[in-house]
This record gives structure tokens, C-alpha cells and sequence, in this order.
């Protein structure tokens, strides 16, 4: 079955969604480079694959379904999903901050205190209502730009809404700047 006549992807290209694995199989390849030099530049190959592998959404209008896909030298794998009962879809920004707090306990005064590290993780999400009130989470786009051109793109389906979070709040600050301006 041929779905990509009509499917719109959106390939977000290399996310380095395997920053983790590589590091550690690069480990692995030198290590084993030492100690028996085939099997190292079998994982160095590994490690290279994995830096290849592209992530993205690929959509059919047509049957409504999507698919979150990973890509290596242009070929696509991912589960097809079925847009099931869907009353509206929504574009939100999303921001997960996580702390971590390591703690040092010692007997010296140069013990005292803890080292701590935050990270922030800002995507686009792009959700529907199923028209049971569930929200279901189609894809998290790490731009904007990516987004917009699927939100677009669900703009020309006319039987489903497509509500813009984003571009509301920033519409309404702009307003309240304006107003400030007076």
C-alpha cells in the first residue's frame, strides 16, 4: 500500500536522539579498537549509523492516519495511528524543566553542599480532542517553523478546527504591550 502520494512529512531531520548510545558505543569501539581491532570498527560503524538516523511525522489527510517515523538513507520506520474521533486539533507549547540535586556528605568543611544541574526542554506540540474530551499528543516538533507548516497543512482539512495556542497568546501580549503604549 502506497501512502506517500498524498501524506505530507515532516522530517526534523538529525535530533540526536541517540546522543547517549553513541557515546557509549564509541567507548566500546575504542576500547575493542585496542583489544581485537575488527570488532572495533564493527560498533565505530554502529556508532556512525546511530548519528545518521533522522526522526520526524509523516500524515495522511486522506485516511487520517500518522505515523512518528525514524529514517536511514531515506527509508522510513514507524507505526501507521488512526486520527480516531477527533472534535478539534491544537498547536501548544510545551516546557518541561528538570533539576537534579546531588548531595556531598563528608566530614570536612570542604564537603558542605550539593552540585545541581537543570535542563529545559521546550517543544511544539500538536494535540487533538477526540470528542470523548482525550487529549492525544500526535507529534512534539522541536520548531516552531516545523509546527506551523503542519498546522497549516490541518487548516486545509475544513471539516476539523485547528487552533493556534501560540499564536493566540502572542496576539493577546501584543495587545497588552499596545495598550500599555497609550
Amino acid at each position: 500500500m502506497n501512502k506517500t502520494s498524498t501524506n505530507l512529512i515532516i522530517n526534523e531531520g538529525k535530533t540526536l536522539t541517540y546522543v547517549i548510545p553513541i557515546v557509549f558505543c564509541a567507548l566500546a569501539a575504542i576500547i575493542s579498537f585496542v583489544l581485537f581491532w575488527p570488532l572495533g570498527i564493527i560498533l565505530a560503524l554502529v556508532c556512525i549509523l546511530l548519528g545518521l538516523i533522522e526522526t520526524g511525522l509523516e500524515f495522511n489527510r486522506e485516511t487520517m492516519e500518522y505515523r512518528k517515523f525514524k529514517s536511514l538513507f531515506g527509508s522510513a520506520m514507524g507505526n501507521w495511528m488512526k486520527v480516531k474521533d477527533p472534535d478539534s486539533f491544537h498547536l501548544r507549547l510545551s516546557v518541561e524543566s528538570v533539576s537534579y540535586q546531588r548531595v556531598i556528605q563528608g566530614t570536612g568543611p570542604s564537603f558542605y553542599g550539593g552540585l545541581s544541574a537543570s535542563s529545559k526542554s521546550i517543544t511544539y506540540d500538536i494535540l487533538y480532542l477526540t470528542q470523548t474530551d482525550s487529549w492525544i499528543t500526535v507529534y512534539e516538533f522541536s520548531s516552531y517553523k516545523s509546527a506551523l507548516k503542519f498546522a497549516k497543512y490541518l487548516r486545509e482539512l475544513e471539516t476539523i478546527e485547528m487552533i493556534d495556542h501560540i499564536a493566540l497568546k502572542l496576539e493577546e501580549n501584543q495587545r497588552k504591550r499596545m495598550n500599555r503604549m497609550r
